[in-house]
C-alpha cells in the first residue's frame, strides 16, 4: 500500500486525476475511503490527493499527542513529501476543522479552501441535539436506531428513499476503523478545537457548503463560518445531510468546482512568525487555552444581554 513518511507516521495515501493539486481532509476517525464513490467528479478537473489521519484508517499509530494542529501540520507534510509548494484544501467535517487550522497557519500552502459540513468548535459552536446525538452513537456502535448510522448521516428522506444507496455508501464510509485508541485522540482533539476568535486570519479564498438538512453539524455553525472568515462563500446543498456531497454529488461538485473556476485562487503569502512549531508542538494544551478563553467570553456576553 502506498504511504508516505510524514511527522514520523506512515501516512496512507492515494492521488488520482490531472490539474492543480486538490487536497482532501478525512473526517472523524475514518479514511479517505469515504469520498471513493464522488472522486471521479473531481478527477477530471484536479490532482486530487487523499490520505488517512495518523492513528486512523489505514494509517499507522502515533506516539505524539494529536491535536487539530499537530494534524494541519501532517497535511502540510504530506504536501512537502510530494513536492507540492501549495493545493487546494478540502476538509469535510473533522477534516474543515483541519482545514481552518491549516489556513491559519500555513496561508502559503492554501490556494482554495473548501469547508464542508464543518464547524469552527468551541463553546460558541452550535452543537446537534440531544436526540442527534444519541443516534449517532448508536449506529456507530451497532447501526441501529430508525435508520442505523445512516439517519445520521443523510437527510431522513434519502435515508428512506434509497435505503440500499444509503446503506451502501454508510459501510464504505465505516470500512478501515479506526481502533479505540485513535477514536478517543481524535475525539480529544476536536473537543478542542475552537478557531472563532482567529477565523478573520483566513486569507484564502473560501467557500464554505454544508448541507441544508445537516442534524449532526446544524446549519448555524456554517453560516458562522461565513460570516467571520474574510470574503467567504456560502453554498447550501438543500435537502442533504451531514454527508451532502454523497447524497447530492454532481450538485456538490458543481458548487466546489464553479468557485474555484470562477476564484482562481492562489496561495497567499506566509505568516511572518516563529511561534507556530511551538504552539503546534503544544496544540491540545493550547486548544485547552482557547476553548477556556472562549467560554469564558461567552458566559460573560450572555450574562450582559
Amino acid at each position: 500500500m502506498p504511504h508516505l513518511r510524514v511527522n514520523g507516521t506512515g501516512l496512507y495515501y492515494t492521488r488520482t486525476g490531472a490539474g492543480e493539486p486538490l487536497l482532501w481532509l478525512p473526517g472523524f476517525a475514518i479514511s479517505s475511503r469515504a469520498w471513493e464513490p464522488v472522486q471521479h467528479l473531481y478527477d477530471e478537473h484536479y490532482d486530487c490527493i487523499s490520505f488517512d489521519n495518523r492513528a486512523s484508517g489505514r494509517s499507522g499509530p502515533s506516539r505524539r499527542v494529536i491535536s487539530i494542529p499537530s494534524l494541519a501540520g501532517d497535511a502540510v507534510g504530506v504536501l512537502d513529501a510530494l513536492g507540492i509548494e501549495s493545493a487546494h484544501v478540502y476538509g469535510m467535517s473533522y477534516g474543515g476543522m483541519v482545514a481552518q487550522e491549516m489556513a491559519i497557519r500555513f496561508p502559503d500552502r492554501v490556494r482554495g479552501l473548501i469547508l464542508g459540513g464543518t464547524s469552527p468548535g468551541g463553546p460558541r459552536a452550535t452543537l446537534p441535539s440531544v436526540g442527534d446525538l444519541v443516534t449517532l452513537g448508536r449506529g456507530l456502535r451497532s447501526g441501529s436506531g430508525r435508520f442505523g448510522l445512516s439517519g445520521a448521516l443523510f437527510s431522513e428522506q434519502f435515508a428512506r428513499e434509497q435505503p440500499d444507496r444509503a446503506r451502501e455508501l454508510t459501510e464504505n464510509l465505516q470500512r478501515h476503523r479506526a481502533p479505540a485508541s485513535g477514536v478517543a485522540a481524535h475525539l480529544l482533539a476536536s473537543v478542542y478545537h475552537d478557531t472563532v476568535s482567529r477565523l478573520r486570519l483566513i486569507r484564502s479564498p473560501t467557500l464554505v457548503i454544508h448541507g441544508g438538512a445537516d442534524r449532526m453539524t446544524p446549519l448555524r455553525n456554517a453560516e458562522m463560518l461565513a460570516a467571520r472568515i474574510p470574503d467567504a462563500e456560502l453554498a447550501v446543498i438543500e435537502g442533504t445531510g451531514h454527508a451532502y456531497l454523497l447524497e447530492k454529488p454532481e450538485e456538490s461538485a458543481a458548487a466546489v468546482l464553479e468557485f474555484l473556476e470562477r476564484r482562481r485562487p492562489v496561495a497567499g503569502p506566509a505568516r511572518r512568525t516563529t511561534t507556530e512549531p511551538l504552539t503546534r508542538a503544544f496544540g491540545l494544551q493550547v486548544g485547552v487555552w482557547r476553548t477556556a478563553r472562549s467560554l469564558a467570553d461567552a458566559t460573560m456576553r450572555g450574562g450582559r444581554r
